[in-house]
Order: C-alpha cells, then sequence, then structure tokens
C-alpha cells in the first residue's frame, strides 16, 4: 500500500503546474460567484419580542425558560412539608430539614406577640 502511495505522490510532484493565465481566469471566476453569493442583509423589524426570543434560544430556550418557571413557582407554592410528604420524608431523615423548620409559626405577625 505504501509503495501505490509513494508512486501516487511521485506522479502528482512531477505534475504540470498551471499556467498564470489560467490562475488569473480561475480567481475571477472565484470573485464573480462570491459577488453572487453575498450575504442577504438581516430583515428589518421583528420588534422586541423577536429579539428577546433570538436571546434566548429561540421558542426552545422559552420553552425551558417557562418549564424551569412552572417548577419553581410550583415547589415555591407548596409549602417544604408537602414536598417532604411527596418524597416520602426523605428530606426529614436525611436531616436537610427538621419537621419544626417546615411550618414556622407566623404569631409573630399578631400584634402583641412575638415581642
Amino acid at each position: 500500500m505504501t509503495h501505490e502511495l509513494d508512486d501516487l505522490f511521485a506522479q502528482a510532484r512531477g505534475a504540470e503546474v498551471p499556467g498564470d493565465d489560467l490562475v488569473a481566469r480561475v480567481l475571477a471566476d472565484a470573485e464573480t460567484v462570491q459577488a453572487e453569493l453575498a450575504t442577504p442583509a438581516a430583515p428589518a423589524g421583528g420588534g422586541w419580542i423577536a429579539g428577546l426570543l433570538s436571546s434566548i434560544g429561540g421558542w426552545v430556550g422559552a420553552g425551558g425558560l417557562v418549564a424551569a418557571t412552572s417548577a419553581g413557582l410550583l415547589i415555591g407554592v407548596y409549602a417544604p412539608d408537602t414536598v417532604d410528604n411527596i418524597l416520602g420524608g426523605q428530606l426529614s431523615e436525611l436531616g436537610l430539614v427538621s419537621q419544626d423548620d417546615l411550618l414556622p409559626g407566623l404569631t409573630y405577625l399578631l400584634p402583641g406577640e412575638g415581642e
């Protein structure tokens, strides 16, 4: 296999070098094609919503943001004791939260209490 490659490389080294006129024509043709394929200008407008969506990754990013926001809202709305009950008391067993901390009293908000 290496002998075949060596023979091919030797033939390529001995190949005829293209003339200057051929190189000039190829480069002129390349410039013409590049000018025809120039990038068109971005469409104007779209508004601030389009800009916001493109900055967060389009509709996929917006969907992920909505999912994360919804999950955070649900976890925040449901008290930690509810989350602990859903998890079967695992947070309390691991010592991450104590039952006393899950439902703090609100008596300090009443007048004359918690002074």
